[in-house]
């Protein structure tokens, strides 16, 4: 079992990241601000089957992308908004060319965006995306795959 004081430690060094992930899903700071608050307490009160297997934040991300799925799930004004800093990202030189459209990615499955998410925002490696979607690195490997394919074709 996870102590007080380790928790708060927690809390300290993941808070922002933790925050981030979920402000990218829910797409709405102050929503993001609740649920981050809501994924805390909710990791204190269960920190007890926290197993050691994956990382703190491993722990903690899974928890925080669960209970922002859910919310949005719930929400239906909330929206999918973690690729709203690239519709603007291209320099003014280069708005003639094609700019992110967060259409496209209905094409793919909730894995998959979250995959991509992971691997493409928060740059992550292919071993900490199977850690924080609990899956296997070949796994994870070939849902980014079949992900940017798809996103190719729906481009064309």
């Amino acid at each position: 079992m996870v102590k007080k004081k380790e928790f708060e430690l927690w809390v300290k060094d993941y808070h922002d990241r933790i925050y981030a992930t979920i402000f990218h899903i829910v797409g709405n700071e102050d929503d993001a601000l609740d649920c981050t608050q809501e994924v805390f307490l909710k990791a204190y009160k269960k920190r007890a089957s926290f197993r050691g297997d994956a990382s703190p934040y491993t722990w903690l991300r899974s928890i925080a992308a669960h209970h922002a799925i859910n919310f949005v799930t719930r929400n239906k004004t909330s929206v999918w908004s973690e690729y709203h800093d690239y519709e603007h990202a291209a320099p003014p030189e280069k708005k003639n060319e094609r700019e992110f459209q967060k259409e496209w990615l209905q094409h793919l499955s909730k894995m998959e965006r979250r995959v991509v998410e992971i691997r493409v925002f928060e740059k992550r490696s292919f071993r900490e995306v199977a850690e924080m979607l609990k899956t296997t690195e070949n796994s994870a490997k070939v849902l980014y795959h079949k992900a940017i394919k798809k996103l190719q074709q729906v481009v064309k």
